[in-house]
């Protein structure tokens, strides 16, 4: 479970963001999660609350949004949307040589604070 280590990195990017910026309380984290990073939000849901449990972020609310992965068919060029659950084939000529183009982000996007 590889969302563990993602989110105590987080959390320490998050504890270097508040040092830096002065920022009084958190009130809510939010992250984009590209639906081919890898990255199951559940999973990084649950990790982000045992990471958290005890520090200062205990409580704080965690948002993910999940960003749709794009693909484009190396065969015939069809862009569509694609995750790492779907058939992973183009869905206009059926192969199977397909390149990500978007969707394999895990972003930090924002820090809400007063």
């Amino acid at each position: 479970m590889h969302e563990l280590g993602i989110c105590d990195a987080m959390l320490k990017m998050v504890r270097g963001i508040i040092k830096d910026e002065q920022l009084e309380e958190v009130q809510r984290i939010t992250v984009e999660v590209g639906t081919l990073s890898g990255v199951v939000p559940s999973y990084l849901a649950d990790a982000w609350v045992a990471v958290t449990d005890g520090t200062e972020l205990d409580g704080v609310e965690f948002v993910i949004e999940e960003l749709e992965g794009t693909a484009a068919c190396m065969d015939c060029g069809e862009e569509f949307p694609v995750n790492l659950t779907s058939a992973m084939k183009c869905p206009h000529c059926g192969s199977a040589k397909l390149t990500p183009l978007t969707g394999r982000d895990l972003t930090m996007k924002e820090i809400l604070a007063t």
